[in-house]
């Protein structure tokens, strides 16, 4: 993938080629940076993040992303995500996650006005973008009902893949439950019941969409764009479309967009 470049005149292959940017997720560790004229996306499972790459030095924490990231020692490296509160690094910038995944949407898109839902793992954000910046956002961090995490425990329950799960969209069984642990013990009742397990995963979809929506309806814009894990999750996009009555767009790299908007600052 060709650089990519800002509406501003700056020289662009020069400032990226010094930049990684990392978006420490609570379930994955997201990773982008330049390649002569290429992006380079990377993966790493959190846990192996934090055993494999995060060391200490003279009493402080530093990340050493060598093993993944040819001439890393030559990089500036700026953070942001869930696991960017946990600890501090002395050699990485950090930024918030709302100011990363703006600057990756306003990119990647080229739109100066949209409405950017991120799921993630951990917590949902919707941010608002006015003539190319951040007029307001909301942020729901309280409660895992709404987020990745949650969705791979009620496939657990439900004894499918996320992607079967994700896939529903028929028949939705009503949940009333807000928490994550009483839903979690709504969707064991409904299995009880007797209810298709095709229902329940439909009705789990509704319902995450169904928490979404009030976050995403204070904003008035024509432009809804998704990113995050749980953006490619077929049946929330498709519940929040319904309830929205508007198209949802997938951003580029929608799991990386935080990591690529790190290459902004």
């Amino acid at each position: 993938m060709a650089i990519c470049k800002s509406r501003y005149d700056f020289n662009w292959e020069v400032f990226f080629m010094n930049k990684l940017g990392i978006d420490i997720g609570s379930r994955f560790v997201k990773i982008a940076y330049y390649c002569k004229d290429d992006l380079i996306l990377k993966r790493i499972d959190t846990i192996q993040f934090y055993r494999d790459c995060v060391k200490k030095n003279n009493g402080e924490m530093v990340v050493n992303l060598d093993k993944y990231v040819d001439n890393f020692y030559n990089k500036e490296i700026v953070a942001t995500g869930y696991g960017r509160n946990v600890m501090s690094f002395r050699n990485a910038k950090i930024i918030s996650e709302i100011k990363a995944h703006f600057k990756g949407a306003l990119n990647q898109m080229n739109k100066d006005n949209f409405t950017l839902i991120d799921i993630g793992g951990q917590d949902s954000k919707v941010i608002c973008v006015k003539n190319g910046y951040i007029e307001d956002f909301v942020m729901n961090d309280k409660c895992a009902a709404s987020t990745g995490r949650f969705l791979e425990n009620a496939a657990n329950i439900l004894g499918i893949t996320l992607e079967e799960l994700s896939a529903e969209v028929k028949n939705p069984v009503k949940l009333n439950s807000t928490c994550a642990i009483f839903s979690e013990s709504e969707i064991i009742g409904k299995l009880a019941e007797g209810y298709k397990i095709s229902d329940i995963a439909a009705g789990i979809n509704e319902s995450i969409a169904r928490r979404i929506f009030p976050m995403i309806k204070r904003f008035k814009n024509q432009i809804y764009y998704a990113s995050g894990g749980v953006a490619s999750f077929y049946g929330i996009i498709f519940f929040l479309e319904r309830f929205l009555d508007n198209k949802i767009v997938l951003v580029k790299n929608a799991q990386y967009n935080g990591a690529i908007g790190c290459l902004f600052y």
